[in-house]
């Protein structure tokens, strides 16, 4: 990690703040947000080249660091290289999630995109809506769940951390659920073009 992003080392008082927050101490938050959300900003921008992207997520890391204070572990590293993974981890999925996005449009279904139909034959709209009328069909092959996990990653752009959070489910349950069903459909879309 680079030093630029590190802010100064104060192991002991960082642990304390995170001790705090974990019983709730709003003080003890907002201490340790002036002493990371800097340097995590900076972090977070670097990552996502997007200032709007970078907000957002360091909002969701400090949320996270509220809720989740009291899992902290002072014996697997510092409290900020804690924080730092909960973001770059965070950043990781929206990376992947604006790149699965992005091929399963263009792959599958362009005419979600808009398109200028002037520029598109009439053959070429015909084939766009075939396509999208497959894939709308494949769907619904799959099971509700995984459609759901789809949906939410593909269609509305949310993180497999995003989704877990929103179903109130382990992350670890939404990207066995993206996995199987994004599997499931190839071999639907694949059998149907043999």
């Amino acid at each position: 990690m680079e030093k630029a992003f590190h802010p100064a080392v104060n192991t002991d008082a960082d642990e304390h703040l995170i001790a705090q927050i974990a019983k709730g101490e709003r003080s003890a938050f907002a201490a340790l947000y002036d002493r990371y959300s800097t340097p995590l900003y900076s972090l977070a921008l670097k990552m996502l080249a997007n200032e709007a992207e970078a907000q957002d997520l360091l909002q969701e890391v400090f949320l996270s660091v509220w809720n989740k204070a009291a899992t902290f572990r002072a014996e697997r590293g510092s409290a900020f290289s804690w924080v730092v993974a909960q973001l770059r981890n965070r950043a990781i999925d929206k990376i992947r999630s604006r790149r699965r996005h992005g091929e399963l449009i263009e792959a599958n279904a362009p005419d979600l995109e808009p398109a200028d139909s002037g520029t598109l034959s009439s053959a070429d709209q015909c084939e766009i809506s075939e396509r999208a009328r497959v894939v709308r069909s494949a769907l619904k092959e799959i099971s509700d769940d995984q459609r759901q996990v789809l949906r939410l990653a593909y269609f509305e752009g949310l993180t497999q951390a995003e989704i877990a959070e929103q179903l109130e489910e382990p992350l670890g349950t939404i990207k066995a659920r993206a996995q199987r069903g994004m599997a499931r459909l190839r071999s639907i879309l694949r059998a149907l073009h043999e």
